[in-house]
This record gives structure tokens, C-alpha cells and sequence, in this order.
């Protein structure tokens, strides 16, 4: 029998352009010798925003983006046997060619026009396609049912842009019967308006920071103006989680029809977290600012996509085998997963254990945790080579609506499906915020238990 060509040796390269900034990925598969990687890189153009016009992205940028990213990957992408002609080189082998490029590029990306224009221009081998809602529908789809999530939702939450994508399953009578789409967003078309959201009434309400308004001002200003990308100021951290949280009780009070009861429906529920914010808040209070924002319980799988490789490679890999790029398997996407458990509580009993349950593998000690209120436990998971068991039992009369023995029982599987940490969230419903900053600050350290502001 012939072998599918695709299954042999490939490289290929995808790219997204959104945010004002280049994502690139580079995956090789040779499934003969089961090896297969991503590389990735990320470019920021907000560092050169200033000289962004009509002229800027044209052949000279795209040669020199392509020259650095040869050495970026250690890998022969353009063909320079003829001079000034440009041309990517065919695939040969590993480190040595590519069998195909596809850029995309954010239908909301500044300046969209001048880059689709200068990529045809540049290069006919590029593929070029548009991130818009139908393909984040056709995305999320193809991602359901690969992934196997009855539903799933994608959360991008970027400065000035927040947007959730969700497809659920549909049953009539208990019978599947098809998936439906929807799509909340919540924007700001420019910097000044962006500031200008401190006068929101509702910030402060949120912030664990007590500094001056001039202060507060002048930190979101110069955050908002300098885009960085790495935070090492507690109170500018703070600002952000605020803001966060803000935007995301915005878009569920506007669209709460198309979000709850996410997470209370379905066993197989997954929630993408994707965007520059979150990259720089981490998992713990990223996740905190979306169930406080959204106001979401049950229970569901959150994976990080900090790198937007869904974005990229994620229709590529829902397709399988009928791919036409590169055929890519589960062990690239599915790492690194937070399973967040958000049960219901009979009452505020204080420091009540709800929760307690084992850690166990071949390789590793058997280690026991807990689980007390009101506490928004983030549990880091033991890196294990073999399969890893997590059981635990709900106590005190917090229970799950998806669950109808009350335990959880999960599997990581390394190459497959890994987790690496749970979050527990023990805090009695409703979430109350206020009425100051101080009091805010008292119930962060008790929650989060290493907060600091």
C-alpha cells in the first residue's frame, strides 16, 4: 500500500498577524521515526509602531523577517541560488526546506490592508487567509470534535479588544443534532479611549491597590502607551487583573445568553485562553479574572494559548488525516491544561475542607492534597513521564452539577492529554468585591494565599 506522503517527512510554516504582532510556527513531523516538534517565534511591532505607515510593510520587511527567522529556527528557508530573485526552498529534509507557508491576519489588525497587499506582492507560494468570525467558527468546530468537547469556548482578551467564540453541541430528544456558534465582544478603538476606562466606577471596585488617582493614571497610561509585554510591578499587575475582570463582567452582562452555564451543561468542556494579556498576568490570575468577569461554576478543561498556536495550526489539526499541509497529532496542543473545578457550596462555613483526593504515578510519590474555604486553590501537578492519576472526593456538602458520583477522577497522559495543575475555586457565591482597595487586598491574600499588592 502506498504511504501518505504527508506522514513521511515535512516541514511546513504558519503564521498570525493580529495584535500587532507576527506569531510563526514551524512544525516538523517525520511520524516514520515518531518525532515531531513546533518552533515558534514572536515578533512585536508595537516596538516600531511609530514608523508604521502605507510604506513600511513591503518586500524589504518580509526579506528581512525571513532572513532573521533562518537563523531564529536554525533552518534553511530561503532559496538565494538565484540572485535577486527571492524564492523558499523546498523541502529536503530536516532543518532544510519547507513544503508550504500560510500567513493569517486578524480581520481587526491595524494597518490590514497595507499587510495583505504586501504579502501577495512579495510572494506568490504564501497562502493567505483571514481571521474573522467564520473561521473562528469553522475553527472551533473542527477543534470540538477532534478534541472530543461538547463545548467549547475561545476567550482572546488582548488591550484593546475582548472576544469569546463558543460552539456548543445541539440535541434534540437526547440525540445530537448538530453545533451552534456564537461570538461577545467588547472593544476600544483607541488608546485614549482605553485610558480613558479608568473612569469606570467599577475599577476601583476591583483594585487591591490603594495609590492616588494620579498615581493610577499614570501607571495605566504608561502601560497602555508602552505596551510591554512582561510586568514586574505588582500594583501595574493589579491594575490589569481589574481591568480584566471589568471586561469580562462587560461582555457576560451584554451577551449572557451566548455564555452561561458554561462549564454546568457537559462533561467534555474546554475554554482556550488566548491573547497578550494573560501572558502577562500567568494562569492563576488570569483564570481568576475570567470566572469572577464571566461568572462561571461547574467544572472544565482551561488550555492556555498563549503562543496562538490554535490560531495557526488548529483547523490544520482538526482536519487529521485530510490534511493538505501537515498532519500534526494531540501531544501539540493539548499541554499544559488547568482542570478548573468551581463547586457549589451549602453555606459559608470558613476553612472547611471541601475537597480532598491523591496524586499518584508509577514514577513518582503518592501525595495526598486538601482543599478549604474560601480559598481559590491552584494546585501545580508533579512533571511525570507515565500516566498520572488524580482522585479526590468532594466533602462537607459541596457538590458538582456534572458529576453524579461527586468524586473527580482524572488522567494525565504525557504525548496525549497532560495536565500540569488544578484550580479549585472554594469561595462561597456571590463573588463580593469592596467596598476598598484595602479590603479588596485582605481578600486576595486569603484566596489566592501569595497575593501581594
Amino acid at each position: 500500500m502506498a504511504q501518505l506522503s504527508l506522514l513521511e517527512k515535512n516541514a511546513y510554516i504558519s503564521i498570525i498577524i493580529k495584535d500587532n504582532g507576527i506569531w510563526t510556527h514551524l512544525a516538523y513531523t517525520d511520524h516514520n521515526a515518531d518525532r515531531e516538534y513546533i518552533l515558534s517565534d514572536f515578533t512585536d511591532l508595537n516596538n516600531i509602531r511609530f514608523t508604521l505607515d502605507d510604506d513600511f510593510f513591503n518586500n524589504n520587511f518580509w526579506y528581512q523577517y525571513f532572513d532573521n527567522l533562518e537563523k531564529v529556527f536554525n533552518w534553511n528557508i530561503v532559496d538565494r541560488s538565484k540572485e535577486g530573485l527571492f524564492t523558499f526552498r523546498k523541502f529536503a529534509d530536516e532543518g532544510d526546506g519547507i513544503t508550504g507557508m500560510r500567513i493569517q491576519i486578524d480581520d481587526n489588525q491595524e494597518y490590514f490592508d497595507q499587510i495583505f497587499k504586501s504579502v501577495r506582492d512579495f510572494s506568490l507560494d504564501i497562502t493567505l487567509r483571514v481571521v474573522d468570525d467564520k473561521y473562528m467558527e469553522t475553527l472551533l468546530k473542527g477543534l470540538s470534535q477532534r478534541l472530543d468537547y461538547e463545548d467549547i469556548m475561545y476567550i482572546d482578551m488582548d488591550l484593546y479588544d475582548f472576544s469569546i467564540y463558543r460552539v456548543m453541541d445541539t440535541y434534540d430528544k437526547k440525540k445530537k443534532v448538530g453545533q451552534s456558534f456564537a461570538k461577545a465582544e467588547k472593544s476600544w478603538p483607541t488608546e485614549m479611549s482605553a485610558i480613558d476606562s479608568l473612569k469606570d466606577s467599577r475599577f476601583k471596585a476591583f483594585l487591591a491597590t490603594d495609590i492616588s488617582t494620579r498615581e493610577l493614571t499614570n501607571l495605566w497610561s504608561n502601560f497602555i502607551l508602552d505596551k510591554p509585554l512582561v510586568v514586574s510591578d505588582r500594583n501595574v499587575e493589579d491594575v490589569i487583573r481589574s481591568y480584566m475582570t471589568i471586561q469580562n463582567f462587560s461582555v457576560y452582562t451584554d451577551n449572557k445568553q451566548k455564555i452561561e452555564k458554561f462549564g454546568m451543561t457537559f462533561n467534555k468542556t474546554a475554554l482556550i485562553i488566548g491573547g497578550t494579556l494573560p501572558r502577562i498576568l500567568g494562569k492563576k490570575r488570569t483564570l481568576l479574572s475570567i470566572i469572577d468577569g464571566l461568572e462561571l461554576a461547574g467544572e472544565f478543561d482551561a488550555i492556555f494559548d498563549l503562543d496562538s498556536r490554535f490560531l495557526t495550526f488548529g483547523k490544520t489539526y482538526s482536519t487529521g488525516l485530510e490534511s493538505t499541509d501537515i498532519i500534526l497529532t494531540k501531544k501539540d496542543f493539548l499541554t499544559g491544561i488547568t482542570k478548573v473545578i468551581i463547586p457549589d457550596l451549602p453555606k459559608e462555613d470558613k476553612n472547611k475542607v471541601i475537597m480532598e483526593g491523591i496524586i499518584e504515578s508509577v514514577d513518582i510519590t503518592k501525595k495526598e492534597f486538601y482543599v478549604l474555604t474560601p480559598n481559590f486553590s491552584f494546585i501545580e501537578l508533579p512533571r511525570h513521564k507515565e500516566k498520572l492519576l488524580i482522585e479526590a472526593n468532594f466533602k462537607n456538602g459541596a457538590k458538582l452539577s456534572t458529576s453524579w458520583d461527586q468524586k473527580l477522577n482524572l488522567i494525565s497522559v504525557p504525548n496525549s492529554k497532560v495536565y500540569d495543575s488544578i484550580l479549585v475555586d472554594a469561595r462561597p457565591r456571590p463573588i463580593i468585591y469592596g467596598p476598598d482597595a484595602y479590603t479588596n487586598k485582605i481578600k486576595l491574600q486569603r484566596w489566592l494565599d501569595d497575593y501581594k499588592a
